[in-house]
């Protein structure tokens, strides 16, 4: 059975209960698979495109998979962090990286999948505004470079927030009052990672962009 492997940061990635309700839209994405295929969810919280080559993450994946198999790669919340182990420079090692995990990919007959990040809730003037700076671009640039599928998610989710508000897209992160949740009773303050609507939207969002570029791994 072929596979589609998704490395990425915490917005993709499964959460234990102790984070509830936080949500990866990778954990929401099964339901759009082709029954044929396998999803391998091996996003991580925290993660860089640096830290997943040093952790052994992406060489892990590298090993687990095979000819005819898809592995998306999605990249850019933590690589302005300024820990040295996690930081990297939209471009130069940012790409990089990017492209030394594509090359490796496909001499195994491996299709790649760049995805950019999605939007932080951050609003100025009622507009969600870029807090990527330019990594979204420098994905695009070395998808166009290594003519790959390249899937434009940072600004479609600036705009989708942009839409519908400040007030209505506080749903969708993990930003929410005081006893609300057990996991959280002091409520939380977080505009990047999801709660279970905001995964699926983002999961439901991904689906139709692969759709349209008739990707073999989705229904």
């Amino acid at each position: 059975m072929p596979k589609l492997f998704l490395l990425g940061d915490s917005t993709c990635a499964i959460k234990e209960e102790c984070a509830r309700p936080e949500t990866g839209w990778g954990e929401c994405f099964s339901k759009y698979l082709n029954p044929s295929f396998e999803l391998c969810n091996m996003a991580k919280n925290g993660r860089s495109t640096e830290m997943i080559i040093h952790e052994g993450i992406f060489f892990d994946c590298f090993e687990a998979c095979s000819s005819g198999d898809y592995v998306i790669i999605q990249f850019g919340h933590n690589e302005t962090k300024k820990e040295i182990y996690r930081r990297t420079y939209s471009n130069t090692t940012y790409k990089l990286n990017l492209k030394w995990f594509i090359d490796n990919l496909k001499k195994k007959g491996v299709t790649v999948i760049l995805i950019s990040s999605i939007a932080r809730r951050r609003f100025v003037d009622g507009v969600c505004i870029n807090t990527h700076e330019d990594y979204p671009q420098a994905m695009k640039a070395v998808a166009d470079q290594e003519c790959i599928t390249f899937i434009e998610m940072s600004e479609r989710t600036r705009e989708y927030l942009t839409s519908i508000g400040e007030e209505k897209s506080l749903k969708y992160f993990m930003n929410f009052a005081p006893g609300i949740y057990p996991n959280y009773p002091d409520g939380r303050d977080d505009n990047t990672h999801l709660r279970p609507e905001g995964a699926e939207l983002i999961a439901k969002m991904i689906y139709d962009e692969c759709k349209k570029k008739n990707l073999e791994f989705v229904k």
